[in-house]
């Protein structure tokens, strides 16, 4: 007697044509642009855009899959063969226990509870992302980048149309954008790396590369600008030793390219001193005033919360759980401005110690299918990786998600090329 098998992605009606693959993934691409012309990483209010974005992300994650995930359905899952099981455990007990820690030990509020669980959402976005992903016939690691930079770009260009100043007008003063922190989405640090290095790790002699050479620069230094009008310190500064790694390593390879860098930046130290100078006097001026912004004082009140019992200790205050926070002048509020001691804080030990084991794989799924012609993208996602895990609120954000899963990628590109049988070269496939 012949048994017969169905694939997990058939059973769960996952997109298994070429049309259809291709249609959910331009909805996914069309919810990222949406995120960043009409949302933002931080929306004070969830209206119908952030509803419109949502339907879009469930049109192509499919909602029997997101069913599956949410659900625990452990066992149907693994077939996929994207992430451990022990992972989707994870996050199962993550998600789940969080909300009944949150909403009925605690009894925290609903809209704090949400502004919670959705961060947790995106932080184990992979788990949602790569069975669709491998099933679709787009190359998401040549795709996904480009999408993201122009998300950084865009979320740029609107933070100086709503402060009326442009590019030119950084280092004069401290701009505020009235609570939007456009620049503080993940894709902003990103686009400032990305771009910058992929037009010189993509120039050829050609009048056509030499124009898109010149556009991504462009719209790398928009980027830049709008981190400096800010003074984001550690971006910039992590924004910076990415350049210098990038040049040390073209220097061994080509030395064209190295040349045609350091006539770039010249130009740009030459050109924009003015704004240069001013930012870096800004910088100055922010450190000695706040040093590590209070960021001690509040891992210390995180474990004064975490601490007055074992189940505290354990497992934290839930979903939703407020707290005096001294980085904010002691205002009761409902994240940390990391991501380890946000876990610590609603997770405890446990969450925490399941959450670094997450990233820990990522990180190590990453660098075992790491190629040099990997080097842009892997120093453009590892920094805004390090400012969401340690130093700002980013991690709560749907493009800090997206920075989790190209991480993972790197792996699922391997695997199609060596099922295609076909060159990996990741800067040769852009070239």
């Amino acid at each position: 007697m012949e048994l017969k098998t169905t694939s997990p992605s058939a059973s769960l009606s996952l997109p298994n044509n070429r049309k259809g693959a291709s249609w959910s993934g331009c909805a996914f691409i069309v919810a990222l642009l949406l995120y960043a012309t009409l949302s933002g990483p931080f929306p004070a209010q969830p209206g119908m855009q952030e509803g419109l974005i949502a339907v879009l992300l469930i049109g192509f994650v499919s909602l029997p899959l997101g069913m599956l995930v949410m659900c625990g359905g452990f066992s149907i899952y693994e077939k996929f063969q994207t992430v451990p099981v022990w992972l989707h455990i994870s996050f199962f007990l993550l998600f789940w226990l969080g909300l009944y820690n949150g909403g009925v030990i605690n009894g925290w509020g609903m809209t704090d509870i949400v502004r919670d669980a959705i961060p947790c959402l995106y932080l184990f976005l992979p788990i949602l992302l790569l069975p669709v992903m491998r099933k679709s016939n787009l190359d998401w690691l040549r795709i996904l980048p480009w999408v993201l930079a122009a998300v950084g770009v865009i979320l740029s260009i609107r933070f100086f149309m709503t402060i009326h100043a442009s590019p030119l007008d950084v280092g004069k003063m401290h701009f505020f954008d009235n609570f939007l922190y456009l620049p503080y989405d993940p894709s902003v640090v990103f686009a400032s790396i990305f771009l910058p290095i992929m037009a010189i790790h993509t120039w050829r002699s050609r009048p056509l590369h030499w124009g898109l050479s010149l556009l991504m620069v462009v719209g790398g230094l928009v980027a830049l600008s709008s981190l400096m009008a800010v003074a984001q310190r550690a971006p910039i500064a992590l924004t910076f030793l990415c350049y210098v790694v990038y040049c040390i390593a073209i220097s061994r390879k080509s030395f064209a390219k190295l040349l045609l860098l350091v006539l770039v930046w010249a130009g740009i130290l030459y050109f924009a001193q003015d704004q240069i100078s001013g930012s870096y006097g800004l910088l100055a001026e922010k450190q000695q005033e706040f040093g590590s912004n209070g960021k001690l004082d509040e891992l210390h009140s995180v474990l004064r919360e975490t601490s007055h019992s074992g189940f505290a200790m354990l497992f934290g205050m839930g979903w939703g759980g407020l707290f005096s926070d001294p980085a904010v002048k002691g205002v009761r509020v409902s994240y940390t401005h990391s991501a380890v001691t946000f876990f610590l804080l609603k997770a405890g030990i446990v969450g925490l110690s399941l959450f670094l084991l997450y990233i820990a794989w990522v990180v190590y799924r990453a660098l075992r299918f790491f190629r040099s012609g990997h080097l842009p993208l892997m120093l453009s996602l590892t920094v805004p990786l390090i400012i969401g895990l340690l130093f700002q609120v980013s991690y709560k954000t749907l493009t800090f998600g997206i920075i989790l899963t190209m991480f993972c990628l790197f792996a699922e590109s391997r695997r199609q090329a060596y099922g295609q049988n076909q060159s990996t070269t990741w800067g040769r496939e852009y070239a």
